[in-house]
């Protein structure tokens, strides 16, 4: 009888360790959706496919990449903030997704300090200046002293009105007291086609985006605006060594999920991102894509940085005189 009780109870914690194992790695039970809010083929694309094949790798489900271009990022962000709260549906967001104009955060459709949760930052991606090769410069200065000799002819691109390389581009024309025209795109792969063609003189983008297209002469590099020249690109300079001091601007990324996500895929996505960015294989991947890898700062010290970046640009913008088509 005794035995019998003893396999009784030995039986009940077996299962009841088994229900318990099973209850915590419930999540994920199926393939996850990645919001990239910029066509194919720009910076942020190039990241969110490093990254999804990364953390589906350690989740052991796929995690999908759905472009969701426009708004200079807000579109995609918008999705995401509407998306049903099940922990399936995670954003690639930067700065762009909490309004880096003070009009434009007035006029987004979503609150994005309520309706989005940040979870990890993952990446920072700086960006370059080209030019089309019939535009007579190699140099900041070269560029400046040409935009100065021909007043509102120089047109640049842009992933869209708000996102970071828009306003890095205003804020060029700020300081240097010159006049450019914004021609906004849906993403950066977009705009390579025309700076390419000579539809527009000049491009400001992310490093992959651009490096084959330097490396074949199609376009000439001007100035990365990291802090450090980057190794797909090492003989292009960076704007301190090009003269020009607190200049240093790109952009962060992180995970967000929408408001009203459970609290399990939030605490597996708190413990398994980091594992992702700090492996030495992804942080080459993203350097191959023209980032850097951050310190993944995770919940509310991800939040505050990502509040202050946005303010930031804000404040940026508004000095610039930043006006939004």
């Amino acid at each position: 009888m005794t035995n019998r009780r003893n396999f009784f109870v030995a039986s009940l914690l077996a299962l009841a360790l088994w229900a318990s194992a099973c209850q915590a790695q419930s999540w994920p039970q199926r393939p996850m959706r990645l919001i990239v809010p910029f066509a194919p083929g720009g910076t942020t694309d190039a990241l969110g496919r490093v990254f999804a094949h990364a953390l589906g790798d350690r989740l052991g489900q796929q995690v999908v990449v759905e472009n969701r271009p426009g708004g200079g990022g807000t579109l995609g962000a918008e999705s995401a903030a509407r998306a049903t709260p099940d922990g399936y549906t995670l954003l690639l967001g930067s700065a762009e997704a909490f309004g880096m104009t003070e009009g434009m955060r007035k006029r987004l459709p979503y609150d994005p300090d309520r309706d989005l949760v940040p979870v990890v930052m993952v990446a920072r991606a700086p960006n370059v200046f080209i030019v089309h090769p019939s535009v007579p410069a190699a140099s900041v200065k070269e560029l400046v002293a040409y935009a100065k000799a021909n007043p509102g002819k120089l047109r640049y691109g842009s992933p869209g009105v708000g996102s970071n390389p828009h306003l890095i581009g205003e804020l060029f024309g700020h300081r240097f007291n010159i006049q450019l025209v914004h021609v906004p795109y849906k993403g950066g792969g977009a705009g390579i086609a025309d700076v390419v063609s000579g539809q527009i003189e000049m491009l400001v983008t992310g490093i992959a985006t651009a490096a084959a297209r330097i490396k074949a002469g199609q376009v000439r590099p001007i100035v990365n605006t990291g802090a450090a020249r980057s190794p797909l690109i090492p003989e292009v300079p960076v704007m301190a060594e090009a003269g020009v001091n607190d200049f240093v601007l790109g952009a962060l990324f992180g995970v967000f999920v929408p408001a009203g996500t459970p609290r399990e895929p939030i605490e597996r996505l708190l413990r398994d991102i980091p594992v992702v960015t700090r492996s030495p294989d992804f942080a080459k991947r993203v350097i191959d894509v023209g980032q850097e890898v951050t310190e993944p700062l995770a919940g509310e010290a991800f939040a505050r940085v990502m509040r202050a970046e946005a303010a930031r640009w804000r404040e940026l913008a508004t000095m610039a005189g930043v006006k939004e088509e």
